[in-house]
């Protein structure tokens, strides 16, 4: 009934879940700037696997991290809400819209898109994520900025995750 993948999804959703609340939580740069990594799960999800199992297993990725960090669904909607948007942002990038995901390859896309495809996921993650987290307008600008910082900061963890695992995504 399962497959392999399946499993190795679940497991990479455990260890995701567990190194973002217990290793990456405890790091903060200029006292109050979190890289948040769990999001290469959704980056560099096979794009020829099912949308819709993708968008489960963000789901429950983001849940995970909301159980474990008392967070009330923040992780589950941000992460979610990317996962959603993604394949449209690839199809985007491709510059073409009328192709089906399960022909296309991560490999296909040049160095500034994949640049373009991380950016545009994790500051649209983190504006979410810090958008919830504020829940009200005074300091909109503050949260923004705390955004693009974190978002900055997880850029550069994504980047060195996709530079040592080059052709071979654990994911």
């Amino acid at each position: 009934m399962y497959n392999k993948d399946f499993f190795i999804n679940i497991f990479t959703i455990i260890l995701l879940a567990l190194a973002q609340v217990f290793v990456f939580n405890h790091i903060n740069f200029l006292g109050s700037y979190q890289p948040y990594i769990y999001v290469v799960f959704v980056l560099f999800y096979p794009p020829y696997q099912s949308r819709y199992l993708l968008i489960l297993l963000a789901f429950l990725l983001g849940l995970s991290i909301d159980i474990l960090e008392y967070s009330g669904g923040i992780h589950a909607f941000a992460l979610t809400l990317i996962a959603f948007y993604r394949n449209l942002i690839i199809k985007l990038l491709a510059g073409k819209v009328n192709f089906e995901m399960e022909y296309f390859n991560f490999n296909s896309f040049s160095f500034s898109q994949w640049i373009f495809y991380l950016a545009i996921l994790i500051i649209f993650h983190h504006s979410v994520l810090l958008l919830l987290e504020n829940f009200k307008f005074t300091g909109i600008l503050t949260v923004l900025t705390n955004a693009l910082i974190s978002a900055g900061i997880t850029f550069i963890f994504v980047f060195i995750y996709k530079i040592l695992f080059k052709n071979k995504i654990l994911i």
